[in-house]
């Protein structure tokens, strides 16, 4: 996963290197669109899935689940189609350079990513690490051929069409795995379940949660496009690589630890493990963030690669507060911790009040004319109060919950 990752890292990187900086703000600015738009359209269902699929899993129910996913794939397919119909309009109507093309490649790119989404559900539930792993190693890395390729060719739209790929191959390779998984435990013996197994799912808040959660990753691109330019959205998005890696990393801690926790909470066995299953990820992204840090600003010291960091206009005060937000991606994994007590209005109270904090000050840094730092600066500050929320709701709380 980590190699995965570093695949991923690398790719923005080499397109970085391949096209202008306003080129790669365009690209970055309408892909974080497009992997928003699978959450957004997924109207909680998969969100629900995070606690369902673990329960069923564990009674063995295997037909539910099937069930669940042909049900949910079906409509996430209706829903992709109508939004790509209307995108492409809306572009038209915009002037947009290639129209159809862009609004076909983001929404394919969406849907790929709103199904990569429930198939890790199913495969967190299951504890299969491996076949996600082989997933993700094989969307990165044919991510990082086919879009420098593409982005060579033909500049961020061809980026694009080598993501859209990429994503469908991974899908594809998901799909047949997930087949042979469940074929694998057709025969188990079906366990009764709780009564509540199904009732409890609180996939609506989630998907106000993760939704908020999403759109203060994914549409901060967008918003400094609009306020300091596409140059400047592409120095962001070389910085918010070292984000990224942190939620990479911990969706690695998350695959393990957050179905275990669910599982754990349901049959009532959570005792002394629920701070276990903390400690050891927040010292290892801690380690994660000091050292993505070091690298980057040792290889912008040396200038490597030649001139890269002059040409994106790269602070160290950036890379140190990017280093920061790297480590705050902490805050996915203590949501679990709450999700499984069934607290889901809590994660998104949490989320909420992230998101509000990211827009006000946003909002102050475009009202007084600030340089990038501020922006990233308010990014940190949103996450931190984030993860130090979702904290004290985990120990202040827990008598509540």
């Amino acid at each position: 996963m980590l190699f995965a990752s570093g695949l991923g890292f690398t790719k923005v990187l080499a397109l970085a290197q391949i096209m202008s900086p306003a080129n790669l703000g365009s690209y970055v600015s309408v892909i974080g669109v497009a992997v928003l738009s699978g959450t957004l359209l997924s109207f909680g269902q998969i969100e629900g899935t995070t606690k369902y699929y673990p329960r069923l899993w564990l009674t063995r129910d295997y037909a539910r689940i099937t069930e669940s996913v042909r049900l949910i794939a079906l409509k996430l397919g209706i829903r992709f189609v109508l939004a790509t119909l209307a995108g492409a309009v809306a572009l038209f109507l915009f002037k947009i350079d290639n129209p159809v093309l862009t609004a076909v490649t983001a929404g394919g790119i969406g849907l790929c990513s709103a199904y990569l989404a429930l198939a890790a559900s199913l495969l967190r539930a299951a504890e299969n690490a491996n076949v996600l792993q082989a997933f993700n190693l094989v969307r990165n890395g044919t991510a990082i051929l086919l879009a420098c390729l593409g982005g060579w060719m033909f500049g961020w739209t061809g980026a694009m069409v080598g993501d859209l790929v990429a994503a469908a191959s991974s899908l594809l390779y998901a799909i047949v795995s997930i087949r042979s998984l469940i074929r694998q435990h057709a025969g188990d013996q079906l366990v009764e379940p709780q009564v509540d197994t199904v009732s409890k799912t609180g996939g609506g808040k989630l998907y106000l949660a993760y939704l908020l959660s999403s759109s203060t990753q994914l549409l901060d691109r967008g918003a400094i496009n609009i306020i300091l330019g596409a140059a400047a959205a592409g120095s962001y998005g070389i910085v918010a690589l070292m984000f990224q890696v942190g939620q990479l990393v911990i969706n690695i801690f998350a695959q393990r630890a957050g179905p275990r926790v669910i599982k754990s909470a349901r049959t009532n066995a959570i005792g002394s493990g629920r701070i276990e299953s903390v400690r050891k990820p927040v010292l290892g992204m801690a380690a994660l963030s000091v050292a993505l840090a070091c690298g980057m600003l040792a290889a912008r010291a040396l200038d490597l690669p030649f001139g890269f960091f002059e040409r994106y206009q790269i602070s160290w005060e950036a890379i140190l507060l990017g280093g920061g937000v790297c480590f705050m991606q902490i805050f996915s994994l203590l949501e679990f911790h709450l999700i499984a007590h069934d607290r889901e209005k809590d994660v998104l109270l949490a989320s909420a009040i992230a998101t509000a904090t990211m827009a006000l000050l946003f909002g102050a840094a475009w009202y007084l004319g600030l340089a990038l730092e501020w922006f990233i600066l308010a990014v940190l500050v949103a996450r931190t109060l984030h993860a130090a929320v979702l904290w004290r709701m985990m120990n202040g709380r827990r008598a509540a919950g």
